[in-house]
């Protein structure tokens, strides 16, 4: 059973979600937040200090080795604030050189990026004959090394490092599929923050990570600010997609304090805000059905990255596998190719000296081989030639006999009138031979049997006829032969 671990961490807590492949399904087993902040037991306002890499991956090991999980392979979700982000124009190109071409335009600009940096793209343009559109993603080495050892603390290897918004969406776009021509706006509230992500289809094209004054859920005017963000995503979008405006909101989490947050949405932004539960729709756990994560739209991401890696779907953006160009031919390989076909050319020559040398002598075998394959198949023709001889005998005297059974049931005389005491069947010249002995009322109704079961395909022969006085009834025995035709 191939299981996989999906985490993403903040300043507060890491947020974990388990799953596996069983029988070509993806069931999720577990989502759980592992608490980051420490106590403060002194009372003061200060914010702690952020937790070292390593003491985080040993608090995630602790609650996972209480939740049961060993040594796995780990899917890392990151945020649009951890990230450089850019939206690039490039001329028209097919999609094996868009990697050299976003690389290159990369340089000149993001601000910090350097050539041990890993980038990676989407294409938001499919034609190639057309300016072509990408939303590129990089991060550091620093940010690297610090999931690198976070992961290694919890005794986990990174297998991917996905956007997290492209993760999120990919899972919207698999429980709730939009028009390919409308754009929807994904709103993913993470306390004082929000991904604000625009996807078209199944396709990210546009996303920001916004902070807030507070939580939107209980803050008015974290609420009203969300809103105005909002409005200023949908005009970022209306302007890069060329007049395209986004036709729905689609806020991420359940719940009544979601639910007047999409009531406020839908008057003040005037399109349908409409609310999305990220687990309803999957195959769960049942420790997991029976209790779900208090906010479960902050799971959606790591619900998203762990269904299309199980099913085999690739991420739009992975970090730890970005896009590359195609690898030059190399000069090294042409040289060798060269020096093997030299080797086989004289390995050839020499092959078709000893070929011909031995090529009479081995022809010579090969009829001996054939004669001996021939004289077997000659014994094998023989026996089922006898085979099927005995086969045509049989069929020359078989009868259907469950036919004939019918056919004397329907026409031999009612009860009243004539009874069969005893029936033997078998093979006869020409077809089959029915004897049959009864028992009649008169003479006459052995006439009656003997007509009724004539044809000119039946004949029917009287061997025996005769009167017994002492039965009641039945006074007359008879014994008949019924000659019946092969099938």
């Amino acid at each position: 059973m191939k299981r996989l671990v999906a985490l993403e961490w903040g300043e507060e807590e890491a947020r974990l979600v388990v799953a596996s492949l069983r029988k070509g399904t993806v069931v999720f087993e577990q989502a759980f937040a592992v608490p980051l902040a420490e106590d403060q037991a002194s009372g003061t306002s200060a914010s702690p200090a952020p937790l070292e890499a390593r003491t985080i991956g040993q608090k995630i090991a602790h609650t996972a080795m209480q939740r049961g999980l060993g040594r796995c392979e780990v899917l890392v979700a990151l945020g649009r604030s951890s990230i450089e982000l850019r939206q690039l124009s490039l001329p028209p190109a097919p999609d094996e050189e868009l990697p050299s071409l976003v690389r290159f335009q990369a340089v000149r600009e993001f601000n910090a990026l350097e050539e041990d940096w890993l980038l990676d793209f989407v294409p938001i343009d499919e034609s190639a004959d057309q300016p072509r559109r990408v939303l590129a993603a990089a991060i550091g080495p620093e940010l690297l090394g610090q999931i690198q050892e976070v992961c290694g603390a919890a005794g986990w290897r990174p297998r991917r490092v996905v956007l997290r918004p492209c993760a999120l969406a990919s899972l919207v776009a698999r429980l709730r599929p939009g028009s390919i021509y409308q754009a929807r706006l994904l709103v993913h509230l993470l306390g004082q923050e929000a991904d604000l992500t625009v996807m078209v289809d199944r396709k990210v094209v546009f996303l920001r990570t916004v902070r807030l004054p507070g939580d939107p859920l209980q803050d008015q005017e974290a609420a009203s600010d969300l809103l105005l963000q909002i409005r200023r995503t949908m005009a970022a979008v209306a302007n890069q997609l060329e007049g395209r405006r986004v036709a729905s909101v689609v806020l991420c989490g359940v719940g009544p304090s979601y639910q007047a947050l999409a009531q406020l949405a839908d008057q003040q932004l005037g399109i349908p805000t409409e609310l999305f539960h990220p687990f309803e729709g999957l195959e769960l756990a049942e420790d997991l059905l029976r209790q779900l994560p208090d906010r479960p739209g902050l799971y959606a991401p790591l619900l998203g990255m762990l269904w299309d890696e199980l099913e085999g779907v690739v991420p739009a953006i992975d970090f730890l596998h970005p896009r590359q160009p195609p690898q030059p031919p190399s000069p090294k390989r042409k040289l060798i190719l060269l020096a093997a076909l030299g080797v086989l050319a004289v390995l050839g020559f020499f092959g078709y000296q000893i070929y011909s040398k031995y090529s009479l002598a081995s022809e010579v075998e090969q009829l001996r081989r054939q004669a001996q394959t021939l004289d077997q198949a000659i014994k094998q023709a023989e026996r089922q030639q006898k085979i099927y001889t005995e086969i045509a005998r049989w069929k020359e005297t078989d009868v259907h006999w469950l036919e004939e059974l019918r056919r004397l049931s329907e026409r031999f005389p009612p009860a009243s009138q004539a009874m069969v005491v005893q029936l033997l069947m078998g093979p006869g010249r020409g077809g089959g031979v029915i004897q049959l002995a009864g028992l009649a009322v008169s003479a006459s109704d052995i006439d009656a049997v003997v007509e009724r079961l004539r044809d000119p395909q039946h004949s029917v022969a009287v061997v025996n006829r005769a009167e017994d006085p002492s039965r009641p009834r039945y006074r007359w025995q008879f014994t008949i032969h019924l000659t019946t035709p092969h099938q």
